[in-house]
């Protein structure tokens, strides 16, 4: 017997359609919660610098709810389809939730840089959003 998930994949196959459609457009008038991206280059290290807007500033922290979280993160990936990455990721989502206490102020950029490993979240929480050491990029 075939299950529903391999009955759906076969109906999907057989018209065609097996990639996921692009994400739609943000709704007229929904919060932007991504000002834009800069990548800078430090030798064989790059980093991802993100500008959030001040909505940004305000969804994100320990109480956000999840849909903000990866509302925000498809707005990274409108600026910086090349950081769509697990580390990369993993490191967005750390800052989201961690930005009172990373950027207590509410100013400043969060960086992501692909070169990091993929860790436990424990361990990327205890690193600062940065594993795999120090910020070093951009303070050479």
């Amino acid at each position: 017997m075939m299950s529903v998930a391999a009955g759906v994949m076969s109906a999907l196959l057989a018209t065609g359609v097996a990639h996921a459609d692009p994400l739609p457009a943000r709704p007229p008038g929904s919060p932007q919660y991504i000002d834009h991206t800069e990548w800078e280059y430090h030798g064989d290290r790059a980093t991802l610098r993100v500008f959030p807007t001040a909505w940004g500033w305000a969804a994100a922290g320990v109480f956000t709810n999840g849909a903000q979280s990866y509302d925000a993160w498809a707005e990274l990936l409108e600026n910086a389809p090349e950081a769509n990455t697990l580390t990369m990721q993993n490191q967005f989502f750390c800052y989201w939730q961690q930005a009172s206490f990373t950027n207590p102020g509410k100013v400043g950029t969060w960086n992501l840089e692909p070169w990091r490993p993929v860790v436990s979240n424990t361990m990327l929480f205890n690193a600062g959003c940065n594993p795999g050491g120090p910020d070093d990029v951009l303070n050479w």
